[in-house]
């Protein structure tokens, strides 16, 4: 996650993801999740260029705990929607993300 492109607003929060492969893929794209309905929205493509392409489908789709989607029920439930509840701004978003995981989760 891109840190300086977080942001929050009411339930929802967006960013730019940046996945690298083990051989040196690279993809880019900015999305954004809804804490309250747990669904994710993809807005852009990165292009090598470092220009953005729209996304052809932008509508909210539920996010699953599967293989292939792992990295959004992480960032939901682990950083962004902690017990619930959506960061109350970019700062706590950041700070989740460098601790590697939201405190209010490592509360006994």
């Amino acid at each position: 996650i891109d840190g300086n492109s977080l942001s929050v607003s009411g339930d929802v929060v967006r960013f730019t993801l940046v996945i690298v492969s083990s051989a040196g893929a690279r993809n880019v794209t900015y999305e954004a999740i809804n804490c309250l309905t747990a669904e994710r929205r993809l807005y852009a493509l990165g292009r090598s260029d470092n220009t953005w392409s729209r996304a052809r489908s932008d509508q909210w789709v539920k996010i699953r705990d599967n293989t292939l989607n792992r990295q959004y029920a992480a960032l939901h439930s682990e950083y962004f929607c902690p017990t619930g509840n959506t960061l109350r701004d970019a700062a706590e978003g950041r700070e989740a993300l460098r601790r590697g995981g939201h405190p209010a989760l490592r509360l006994h």
